[in-house]
């Protein structure tokens, strides 16, 4: 299947497309902390040829947008890290539902590391895509460093109520974790608690997870390859 690259405006933000001839749905992939739209499609190989539309922007303070990143070395770092998530899910949710409008596609939605926490955000505010890839992430933030300074009331709510926590809001909507057993940024461990956290609100067979042996903190083909399994799996159901 012949594929295009373009760049739209969605939601007045410059959005890389991956466009294949005849589409059969849009993903909306969320990249991580210090990554780009750019690097997020390239870890998504085959998945335009199957029939996805891919969509990606760089997040606040990332790629062609005004910056740096944030940096570890800072006092205020977990707080900057997690104001770029709640503009990042602002954006994110506006984006796709141009998208929808837009293309008239069943829309999905893929995230790694930061990006994964963004989608646990959008899905515990009720948002609704048709299934969603968490790759090496979590819906709980990570654990304040000794010496970190947290003052913003938005912030701080992540932490009194995280996504995960709020599993009532998500609907049900399919969700597949993907994860490396050898994970030292986000620990195996908090995605596991993520979905022992949902567990009680979802029905059989829509919440899943997939562990690679000996990974670590990366987005594999592997991992991809079973992301994609698992969108054709449901966008078939539907």
């Amino acid at each position: 299947m012949r594929v295009r690259t373009e760049r739209l405006t969605l939601a007045g933000l410059s959005v890389l497309a991956r466009i294949p001839e005849a589409p059969k749905a849009l993903l909306l992939a969320l990249h991580g902390l210090q990554g780009s739209k750019e690097h997020i499609l390239a870890l998504l190989p085959g998945y335009a040829e199957r029939g996805f539309l891919l969509l990606a922007f760089d997040a606040p303070r990332h790629g062609e947008r005004e910056g740096p990143p944030p940096s570890s070395k800072s006092p205020r770092y977990v707080e900057e890290v997690y104001r770029v998530a709640l503009g990042f899910k602002g954006e994110a949710r506006r984006v796709a539902e141009e998208a929808e409008r837009r293309f008239g596609l069943p829309l999905f939605l893929a995230g790694g590391s930061l990006g994964a926490f963004v989608a646990h955000l959008l899905l515990a505010e009720g948002f609704r895509p048709r299934g969603v890839l968490a790759f090496i992430g979590s819906g709980f933030p990570m654990k304040l460093p000794q010496g970190q300074v947290v003052e913003d009331p938005g912030v701080l709510a992540l932490y009194q109520a995280p996504p995960a926590t709020r599993g009532e809001a998500y609907g049900g909507v399919p969700l597949l974790h993907l994860h490396g057993s050898r994970d030292l940024i986000v620990p195996l461990a908090r995605m596991e608690k993520t979905l022992e956290a949902l567990r009680p609100h979802y029905p059989e067979g829509r919440l899943a997870r997939f562990v690679e042996e000996g990974a670590g903190h990366t987005l594999t083909p592997l991992m991809a390859r079973v992301g994609l399994a698992f969108l054709e799996h449901w966008l078939e159901a539907r």
